[in-house]
């Protein structure tokens, strides 16, 4: 069971923070007095994430989806973080099945043993705000039933006040780091993630925007069953799509699948406007043959049709390196600067996608990251942003958890190549969400 206690919560967590912070603040000291601090840092990275990764466990809830996400930036973060914190995908100790065993009840009106013929007590996947297990309903159907820990609201409506509160903090301390932006973005969707009905609605709706797709599957949602914190799909099994060994014995090609994750989510935006918006490599399985199978659907974004237009004529003026298009295109989605002029977002223009496409690379990289770091920080002094358009987040976050797997896969996906299909192709009309289930009549 994780600590409720707020004090307690926030003391964990803010002590985290200063040893963290005050850690990478005294290299950087030794660093420009000339010190050779190259192992040092590399000492401190290891240190840090064991040191996140043992607070997550003992705090479940929003500390466990941050390192989610660390944990799939291969792409630009250093190995020790990736390699420690990428064990919370999926494999987060879970809790034995007889803690759960009354809130299951509560919420579909029956003990497990009624409801399904067979039911494995061990489960087969454990993450932030549920576990999963594997179970036979009576007429022979293997399921996939998600059960969500019964604290877990009160603990993330503590979590998200404290992260708002760190994030102020270091916000005065480093002049660069102000991401209210995107907490504000969290407090929007992650309390989505915690209504297992809204989830099913999204997982059908993308089942139907992919019907015509053989090379994806999402699996099928049993509504005659779920409630708002159990959720039962079919059975899906796979390999996580970056066990490299585990995708080669099942015959599938990690070059091909980086192209085909690259694919699919171009699809998602640009013509169904509607996409999984956490595609960690927890919730994407490949299966024999190279088949993907999407999971977890508590995080999905839309977009009506002008914004997904917007996001395609923003590419297109990024591909023809046409600083003024690249501009009018920011602007247009929503983005605003102090004073008129284009650098800043054309500079941001080539963060997001330029460098890829006239490097011939498919993820970020150190080089990336270097050039970026000694760019971006001049360019936005004399012409900050000050206005970011939420919905940006969501693809921001998605792209960047896609270079991640990009970099762990090892391939080099020619990305215009795979964006051009999809720039001339014409939005498609909203999928209308499945009626409501007898569950939530």
């Amino acid at each position: 069971m994780p600590t409720r206690s707020p004090s307690r919560r926030f003391l964990a967590q803010g002590w985290l923070v200063v040893r963290v912070y005050a850690g990478y603040k005294w290299l950087q000291v030794r660093s420009r007095l000339g010190r050779d601090t190259t192992a040092a840092f590399e000492r401190q990275h290891r240190r840090s994430a064991d040191a996140i990764y043992r607070l997550a466990v003992r705090l479940e809830g929003l500390p466990i989806k941050v390192c989610q996400f660390i944990g799939s930036r291969a792409d630009v973060l250093p190995d020790a973080y990736v390699e420690v914190l990428s064990k919370l995908q999926d494999r987060v100790p879970p809790r034995p099945i007889e803690d759960l065993e009354p809130m299951v009840r509560g919420e579909l009106g029956r003990p497990i043993e009624e409801i399904f013929a067979e039911f494995d007590r061990k489960p087969i996947a454990s993450a932030s705000l549920a576990q999963v297990h594997r179970a036979r309903l009576h007429d022979g159907r293997e399921v996939a039933v998600k059960i969500q820990y019964p604290e877990i609201a009160e603990v993330v409506r503590t979590d998200l006040a404290n992260f708002r509160f760190f994030v102020r903090a270091l916000a005065l301390l480093e002049r660069n780091f102000d991401f209210s932006v995107f907490i504000r973005e969290v407090e929007k969707y992650v309390p989505l993630e915690l209504d297992f009905l809204h989830e099913a609605k999204n997982s059908e709706r993308m089942r139907a925007c992919l019907a015509a797709r053989t090379d994806v599957m999402v699996p099928a949602v049993v509504p005659e069953i779920g409630a708002r914190r159990v959720l039962v799909t079919e059975f899906a099994p796979g390999v996580r799509v970056t066990d490299i060994e585990g995708l080669r014995a099942a015959g599938a090609d990690p070059e091909e699948i980086a192209r085909l994750l690259i694919d699919l989510f171009s699809e998602m935006i640009l013509v169904h406007g509607f996409f999984h918006a956490d595609p960690h490599p927890g919730n994407i399985l490949v299966q024999p043959g190279g088949r993907l199978v999407l999971l977890d659907f508590g995080l999905a974004k839309d977009f009506d049709s002008s914004f997904r237009t917007g996001i395609a004529n923003l590419v297109v003026a990024i591909m023809s390196n046409d600083k003024t298009a690249i501009g009018k295109a920011f602007r247009d989605l929503g983005f605003r600067t102090r004073k008129e002029g284009d650098e800043s977002l054309a500079l941001l223009g080539e963060a997001f996608l330029g460098w890829a496409l006239r490097n011939q690379r498919s993820y970020a990289d150190a080089e990336m990251l270097e050039h970026f770091n000694a760019a971006l920080p001049d360019v936005m002094k004399k012409n900050p942003l000050v206005e970011i358009p939420s919905d940006i987040l969501a693809v921001g976050r998605v792209s960047g958890i896609l270079s991640g797997i990009g970099k762990q896969l090892g391939t080099h996906v020619d990305i215009g190549a795979a964006l051009l299909p999809y720039l001339a192709a014409p939005p498609t009309k909203p999928t209308p969400p499945p009626a409501a289930s007898a569950s939530e009549a």
